[in-house]
């Protein structure tokens, strides 16, 4: 025999308006009775109030009726049935874990975007994660340094604050370490989610520390891992602001008497995308950025099937249901041709 369970167990609290109800017909009752006292002739009143008499030989049967029926309501409205069955489905989805690479250098204050390529960025990661529905996001932050400043998430609204605060001088160390970078978030993806999973690495300068970009690009193509690579700047480069002086004019970072311009080594952006599976993108102005980033968004929507076991309920909700109807029904019956509480003797 099966056991009896109920779908929506909360919905039991309901039976609290059992002994209210209750309470409120015996209320009822009693305002009632100080009514009939100001008729000198019970017959009147009955004549005058038929449906809400409160006196008669079967008051209690039509009391223990209307409570019976709100106890099955209640139970009715909790879903009352047997032991669940289980059954597989497959279930299509269109989510991937995507990782955001996004160079924090100093360079990234050149103002060949607006306001600057590090503002510009920004910008654009976070219209890219408002456009996700099921994939989980996560974003490491580089420069001469790595960090994880957001592991996979479907938290869209923490991952873009996690955006927000993120600047050049958020990393101690300068430079550029793209294989570290790679490198890194690889490893904070995991072996089992590497196949499915992409990257999209956002960088404006050459690679001036740490692993070889070609080894860790070497490491993410064995584990089946698409990189794309967003190449942000000019082809002609940018110097690199570096404060203002005591007048309040603009400085630049300066190398042996020279300002230091920033260039983007597209032919590595390029080999890293096409050996991986991804896309190079050159973002030289705003629009260029955040059309890249919803591409995409476009292309990495990948579908996979997933089996998942959905727990079917052989319901019983209608029986109390109707169970309680019948009683509604008795009640009106027993309210059509009696009154509530015996008073022992009758009107004339």
């Amino acid at each position: 025999m099966s056991e009896i369970i109920f779908i929506e167990p909360k919905m039991l609290y309901l039976l609290g308006v059992v002994p209210v109800f209750f309470l409120l017909r015996w209320w009822e009752s009693k305002r009632q009775k100080h009514a009939m006292i100001r008729f000198s002739d019970a017959a009147i009143f009955k004549m005058l109030n038929p449906t809400l008499q409160v006196v008669g030989r079967n008051g209690f049967i039509r009391v223990g009726l209307l409570l019976s029926a709100v106890f099955l309501v209640a139970l009715s409205i909790a879903r009352p049935g047997g032991n669940p069955i289980f059954i597989e489905q497959e279930l299509t989805k269109k989510g991937v874990d995507i990782m955001l690479l996004v160079d924090l250098s100093s360079s990234m204050r050149a103002t060949d975007l607006t306001p600057d390529r590090m503002e510009a960025t920004k910008l654009a990661v976070k219209s890219f994660i408002e456009q996700i529905t099921d994939d989980r996001i996560g974003l490491v932050v580089f420069a001469g340094s790595v960090s994880l400043q957001s592991p996979l998430t479907q938290d869209y609204r923490t991952a873009k604050m996690m955006v927000d605060i993120v600047s050049t001088n958020f990393l101690p160390v300068q430079g550029t370490a793209i294989g570290d970078a790679i490198k890194f978030a690889l490893d904070r993806i995991g072996k089992e989610s590497q196949s499915k999973a992409v990257m999209i690495l956002l960088t404006d300068g050459e690679n001036t520390k740490g692993m070889l970009p070609v080894d860790a690009m070497k490491a993410a193509k064995k584990a089946g891992t698409r990189i794309y690579t967003i190449g942000v700047g000019t082809s002609e480069g940018a110097k690199i602001p570096d404060g203002e002086d005591e007048s309040g004019v603009l400085k630049y970072k300066m190398y042996m008497g020279q300002p230091v311009i920033t260039k983007l080594d597209e032919a590595l952006l390029e080999q890293i995308a096409e050996e991986t599976g991804g896309k190079f993108y050159a973002a030289a102005t705003n629009e260029s950025l955040l059309k890249a980033y919803a591409e995409i968004g476009r292309l990495t929507k990948t579908e996979h099937t997933e089996k998942k076991k959905k727990a079917v309920y052989q319901e019983w909700y209608l029986w109390p249901a109707l169970l309680a109807l019948l009683l509604i029904m008795l009640e009106i019956f027993f309210g059509r041709r009696t009154t509530w509480f015996p008073t022992g003797k009758k009107a004339n």
